[in-house]
């Protein structure tokens, strides 16, 4: 038997934990918790949204595009001398973009957030499986943004910062867990309603300190 609030390892009769105190949970009530801790309370899973992210990646290839222009300052004079030269030029990055629709489409495919009653799973099966948990307890604040190209297909994103977050900072692009910094959920659909229910399992979760 261990502590439910530090972890100390406790014999089955004690009725408090030796290191904090904490009160031993009865076995109905150990029960219901665990039950609890099993039971789904909201399932999100995003959405491709196809329009959005076509615009952003092709944005995203014209940026490169313009960057190489800059960087290869002969780049014009080949494209005059070679006209071949420039359609391969867009064959590439017509190319790019489709490669990236379509390992965006699948990851999103099998995208999943799963909220219980004190913890919310992420999982990804997109390549290598991952599974990831972040207890509710650690949860600093649940945030919700739009810039104005999703405020354009009504979707949003939706951010849970963990005590160690910076508040800003993302090391994915995708609405993947980001370890120390909590989780970016994008492409959220109908987001001020998923932020309002999101924001409420966890609120209900939190421990009272």
């Amino acid at each position: 038997m261990f502590c439910k609030n530090c972890g100390t390892e406790m014999s089955d009769t004690a009725k408090f934990c030796p290191k904090c105190g904490t009160q031993r949970l009865g076995e109905q009530e150990a029960k219901k918790e665990i039950v609890e801790n099993n039971e789904i309370k909201f399932k999100l899973k995003p959405k491709f949204n196809i329009p959005y992210k076509m615009l952003t990646i092709i944005g995203r290839a014209i940026l490169y595009m313009i960057l190489i222009c800059c960087w290869l300052t002969d780049l014009y004079e080949l494209w005059a001398i070679y006209p071949m030269t420039f359609l391969i030029t867009i064959g590439i990055m017509i190319l790019y973009i489709i490669i990236k629709l379509t390992f965006e489409k699948m990851q999103y495919d099998d995208l999943e957030y799963n909220f219980y009653t004190t913890k919310v799973e992420y999982k990804d099966g997109f390549l290598n499986k991952e599974e990831k948990e972040l207890k509710y307890k650690y949860v600093r604040e649940v945030t919700m943004n739009q810039n104005i190209f999703e405020r354009l297909f009504n979707i949003g994103t939706v951010k849970i910062f963990t005590n160690a977050s910076s508040g800003g900072y993302s090391t994915r692009r995708h609405n993947n867990m980001q370890g120390k910094n909590g989780i970016y959920i994008h492409c959220v659909e109908n987001v001020k309603e998923q932020y309002e229910k999101i924001k409420q399992i966890i609120d209900e979760g939190t421990p009272e300190e």
